[in-house]
Order: structure tokens, then sequence, then C-alpha cells
């Protein structure tokens, strides 16, 4: 459960449309941060020249003799004359004035300014008013800026997100369109309808892409079909001529070589009309496990003829909906590559709703997988024996065909030969 929410969420670390927003949020941050610190700073020193312009203007209006005594509102004293007061109003006269902040409430207020001046008279005096009123305001006043900086920091990560989701959405739909033209689906499309910014630019390339690369695979499948129906028609006249020579060596040479070439133009036509099929038309539910006991049956003897045995296992196999006869097709010529190119042990597998066929011969290198399953592409050490390349192709073709997928492995990795095992997986379908 908890590995299924983190798959889930898991595009939020890669989306950029998030990490675009994170990185204007800590910006945005920094800037609030640094503006407020210089807005809140600059607002004291602005208040204390004030509150020094008015102390001065007070002092200078004021005769230090009439002041009767100290109030909460106003201290006026003679600098010689600190008696009764908290030790930080003499520091304050020491070193000119200043703030002060007292560790206990004097007069009603713990937060004082000191300014040392003159009065009317030309005395030197040390005026004192309370600042915990504006020390309360500017405080209000960056809890009001620091609340609206998060507030903003936060609704922008939202919108971040949001657009993160609806920019994912596109982009999966993109990735989930290039992912089934890979697996051979040629008409798989992304929907785009009209160009509102550059992902439906993007989308709409792929589209482009994709229709063109449909056309050229056609046009080239067609090709392929064509050439190899035009030929059978001179290789049939080639091969009743060549029936009319007299019996010999050499005829029945010539005549294999024209029944082999023959068999390499049908598989060529077979592989271009599997490419091409389109729908669900034949597609039927098959027993897997039917199939394979049908294919043992079928082929034992000829195995066996070579001096090699067939077996089968056959493992909660299940039922799949596909086209009967290209499975069988395509396992035939599982079957016809083992009994060519591997050991004397050949392999029927049934597995949930996979099939294959396994043999104990030398098998592939791992490197040369993705290259046998090409047409006519054959290893340096099976050009010794009989094939086409294209018995693999077909496979391809038809696990192509159903949605389904193949893969290649070793029968057994840890000793040698290592055989080589070939299975048709369904389980998505």
């Amino acid at each position: 459960m908890v590995a299924k929410l983190f798959k889930s969420v898991g595009w939020l670390r890669r989306s950029s449309m998030l990490r675009l927003s994170l990185l204007l949020s800590g910006i945005f941050a920094v800037g609030m941060a640094i503006a407020i610190f210089v807005a809140i700073t600059l607002g004291q020193s602005a208040i204390e020249r004030r509150v020094d312009t008015s102390l001065t203007a007070l002092a200078g209006a004021t005769i230090l003799a009439e002041v009767t005594g100290d109030s909460p509102s106003m201290i006026m004293r003679g600098t010689a004359k600190l008696q009764g007061l908290p030790r930080p109003f003499s520091r304050a006269v020491d070193r000119g004035g200043g703030t002060i902040e007292l560790d206990d409430d004097f007069l009603r207020s713990d937060i004082w300014r000191v300014l040392v001046t003159r009065d009317s008279n030309g005395q030197e005096v040390m005026v004192a008013v309370p600042l915990e009123e504006s020390e309360q305001a500017q405080e209000l006043l960056a809890g009001v800026l620091w609340t609206t900086t998060l507030v903003v920091i936060l609704i922008t990560i939202v919108l971040g997100l949001i657009a993160g989701l609806l920019a994912q959405r596109r982009l999966v739909r993109v990735r989930e369109t290039l992912e089934r033209l890979a697996g051979g689906d040629l008409a798989a499309r992304t929907g785009h309808a009209r160009s509102r910014d550059d992902l439906d630019d993007i989308a709409g390339q792929v589209d482009q892409t994709a229709q063109e690369l449909e056309k050229l695979v056609a046009q080239t499948r067609h090709l392929s079909a064509s050439l190899a129906h035009d030929l059978r028609t001179p290789l049939a006249r080639l091969r009743s001529r060549l029936e009319m020579l007299p019996q010999g060596e050499a005829r029945s040479d010539a005549l294999e070589e024209a029944n082999r070439m023959a068999g390499i133009f049908d598989t060529i036509m077979r592989v271009a009309r599997i490419e091409a099929g389109q729908g669900r038309e034949g597609f039927e539910n098959v027993s897997l496990r039917e199939l394979i006991e049908e294919l043992e049956e079928t082929f034992g003897p000829v195995v066996e003829d070579e001096g090699k045995t067939l077996k089968a296992t056959i493992s909660e196999a299940g039922t799949v909906v596909a086209d009967r006869p290209m499975l069988v097709q395509a396992m035939a010529n599982l079957i016809q590559n083992a009994l060519v190119h591997g050991g004397d042990e050949i392999t029927l597998i049934a597995k949930g709703r996979s099939i294959g066929v396994a043999d104990n011969g030398r098998g592939v290198d791992p490197a040369d997988y993705a290259e046998i399953v090409k047409p006519m592409v054959r290893l340096d050490s099976a050009r010794s024996t009989e094939g086409t390349g294209l018995g693999l192709a077909l496979v391809r073709a038809v696990t192509a065909r159903h949605g389904a997928q193949h893969s290649l492995a070793p029968l057994n990795a840890k000793a040698a030969p290592a055989g080589l095992r070939v299975l048709l997986n369904f389980a998505n379908l």
C-alpha cells in the first residue's frame, strides 16, 4: 500500500512545474524576508529619529527647574540627578542616549527612548519617553507581514501543484503514446486538439511524427509483401522447370534451394500480414493448457524423429483472448528454432498467462537478444545451420499483434550451456 502510494506521487520529485513553483516560492520567500527585515529596521530607525526630534524640541521649550517629577509619559532630569532610575538610564546617558529595554516595567513601560539634550536655559538634561506602544505596533506589523508572506508562499506552492498536475496529465498522455508507438501500435495518438502552449506543440508534433511513421511503415510493409508476392510467380516457374530436369543430385539441390526461397517469401508475407492486422477480428478465448497439450501431441513425433525429446511444463495455465492460429504459428516457429539451434531437450511452457519454449542448448549471448528478433538477422554461430532468420521476427510480430510482450532469457544462467527460454507474456491483457 505504501509502495503504491509512493509510486502514485513519485512524479512530484520529477515534476519540472513543481520544481519551478518551489524555486519561485523560495526566491519570493527570500525576497520578502529581506524586504521585511529592511522595512522593520528602517521603520525602527525612522521612529527613533522622529522621537529624538520631538524630545529635542520639547526640552528646548521647557525649563528643568519647573519640572515637578517623573510621569509615565515622560522623564526629564538633569544628567547629574539620575537617582532612583534603573541603571540602564545612566548607561544610556553616558553614551549620549539610545533605546533601552528594562527587565521589569518602570512607570508601566519596559522600553524607553533616552536623549541627552539641553533645556531652554541651556542646561544639560536627560529626556526619556516610553516606546512600548510603538514597539507593539511594529511587532504587529511584522507579524502581519510574515503571515502574509507565508500565505502567499503556500498559495504559490498550491498553484504550482495544480499546474504540475495539469501539465503531468498531458505529459503522461504523450509518454503513453510514445510507449505504444515503441511497442508497435502505430495508430497511437495523443489526441491533441489545439495549440495553447509548448506542451500542446510537443503533443501535436508527436502526433504528426506518428502519422508519418505509420505511413512509412505501411509503405515498407506493403513493399515487402508485394516483392515477396511478385517473386513467387517467377520462382514457381523456375521450380516447374527444375522439376522437368533429369533426376540427379543437382536437380534435388536446386529444388531444395527453390523450396527454401519459397518458404522465405511465404514467411515474409505472413509477417507483413500479421503486422498489418487491425482490430480483434478472429480473436477468441484460448486455453493455454489445451494449446500446449495440442502442440506437444502434434510436434512430439517430429522432435523424436530428430533424436530429441519434447516435454510440457504446465503451471496454473490461464485463458487469453487471442488469435489461435497465430499463437500456433508462433509456437511452431519457436519449436523449429529450438529443434535446429537448441539442445536435445525442448520444453513447452505454460505458466499463468504466459507460454513459450525452452531448450538446453548453448544459448545466445544476452547482448544479441535484441538483434535475433529482427527480420533476416542470423548470428554467426547459426549460419552453418538451416534457417531464414525470420522465425523470431514472426514471433515478435504475433506478440505485437496481441499487445503482448516477448522475453528472452537463459534457461539456466549459472550453468553451461545456458540454454534459451522464449516466453510470450499475456499478463497485461
